[in-house]
């Protein structure tokens, strides 16, 4: 794995450490919600709700976000967000420990928390490529990658352990103390104001927000890496369909559903920790495109599978190749993103990796109603593998593009890059933030 962006620059450095600690923050409270819920109501209704609150707020904030990043000092956009959230754990704190605590203000701070991640995810995000050279974006892509995955697996089980040992509360102060440690690094950061937009400042925030989608719609490599995410967006169903996969392909009871779920996230750290490759390649798109086919057609062959250690094996290189595209994809949207339009469009891409996972579930959840779970998951893995493929040969303008420093940033949509027409900033310089971090 490529470590270069923790070694040279002490910036990322500290942003990569202040997520590492909010995606634990977040797994932790992904834990202590619904357990307080239900143990306040004992309905499975009050504990979906919340979620859906907190769920819709994250998407509100991705966009809001991206408007925001696009306007505003990222850095301090990052501050103010994760203070934010630093005060909502606290109030989630209060709650828990009064006598009665307010279910009204489970909904209400669950919300106020989603909206708060998803404003500082995106200005996070917007402000990566200020942070690290061109040619470690890739790096830095997998490095964050690796940090997600890594959280998803660890971050609930320490979630449990504290709510089993100390209760609810402690888990919420926990997080509350940890907020307040990233803040401290943020506030290390140089300034990362916004390039120079004057379209954008003026524009109210829907407008803003559709001159962003016109970016990406009218953009060779940008747009087509979001049209091929409408695919992962089908596949994040398939989980919806395991418990009834283990059950009656498999043979397997919850031991069996675990590992199924567990499987592609380690494929997907065994794809960060060794991505060196990555960041070297000559073709990333052609790269992501494969990684994209081989990743639907190892769906399709799951399910054909009969024993349990098969299925868990196909999961696993399925996570692996689904990890490498998504690395290659945020290393070929920050390249060929104008620096003016990072917060919009990395507010997008967050939306719809967020928004997929619903869509999905419900596509999964209606098919599964008229085919045997196996049979779904053959057609939902076939029919993604065959578009992506349609897509592979259609999409030149992502076959053929580069991370290179004349891929991007690209302002006129032909995916060529604009090295040289006067595109505006490097990527890997941030505005008016002194000399380069290293």
């Amino acid at each position: 794995m490529d470590i270069g962006p923790l070694r040279d620059s002490r910036p990322f450095r500290d942003v990569f450490i202040a997520r590492t600690v909010s995606v634990f923050g977040i797994g932790m409270l992904a834990v202590a919600l619904p357990v307080q819920v239900y143990a306040m109501t004992g309905s499975t209704v009050h504990v979906g709700a919340v979620s859906a609150a907190e769920g819709f707020a994250l998407l509100a904030g991705f966009l809001w976000g991206g408007v925001l990043a696009d306007r505003h000092d990222r850095r301090r956009l990052m501050v103010r967000a994760r203070l934010f959230a630093g005060a909502g754990f606290v109030l989630l704190t209060v709650n828990a420990f009064l006598p009665s605590p307010s279910l009204a203000a489970l909904y209400v701070l669950a919300a106020w928390d989603g909206f708060a991640t998803g404003v500082s995810v995106t200005a996070l995000l917007a402000a990566t490529p200020a942070l690290v050279r061109p040619d470690k974006l890739v790096a830095a892509g997998a490095l964050n990658a690796l940090t997600v995955r890594l959280g998803s697996m660890l971050s609930p089980a320490l979630g449990g352990l504290v709510v089993s040992a100390f209760g609810v509360g402690w888990n919420y102060a926990a997080a509350a103390l940890g907020t307040l440690g990233t803040v401290t690094l943020l506030t290390r950061l140089p300034a990362l104001p916004p390039a120079p937009d004057g379209e954008a400042a003026e524009r109210n925030p829907l407008r803003a927000i559709g001159s962003g989608l016109h970016f990406v719609a009218t953009h060779r490599v940008v747009g087509s890496l979001m049209l091929l995410g409408l695919l992962f967006m089908v596949a994040g169903g398939i989980p919806v369909l395991m418990p009834a996969f283990a059950e009656h392909a498999l043979d397997g009871g919850p031991t069996t559903v675990g590992l199924l779920y567990a499987a592609p996230a380690c494929g997907a750290v065994l794809a960060s920790v060794t991505s060196g490759w990555a960041g070297r390649s000559r073709r990333p798109g052609l790269a992501l495109l494969t990684a994209s086919v081989a990743g639907f057609a190892a769906l399709a062959c799951l399910g054909l599978a009969r024993h349990p250690a098969l299925a868990v094996a196909i999961l696993f290189g399925y996570g692996f190749v689904a990890s490498v595209e998504e690395i290659l994809r945020y290393g070929l949207i920050q390249t060929h993103t104008p620096a003016s339009h990072l917060g919009r469009v990395n507010a997008l891409w967050a939306a719809q990796e967020t928004g997929g996972e619903a869509v999905g579930a419900i596509g999964a959840g209606a098919l599964g109603r008229y085919l045997a779970p196996g049979a779904a998951i053959v057609v939902y893995g076939t029919v993604s593998a065959v578009l992506a493929l349609v897509l592979a040969l259609t999409l030149t303008g992502l076959r053929t593009a580069t991370l290179g420093p004349g891929a991007g940033p690209d302002t006129d949509g032909d995916g060529d890059g604009d090295a040289g027409k006067g595109a505006g900033p490097d990527p890997g310089v941030a505005i008016d933030a002194g000399p380069e971090p290293r």
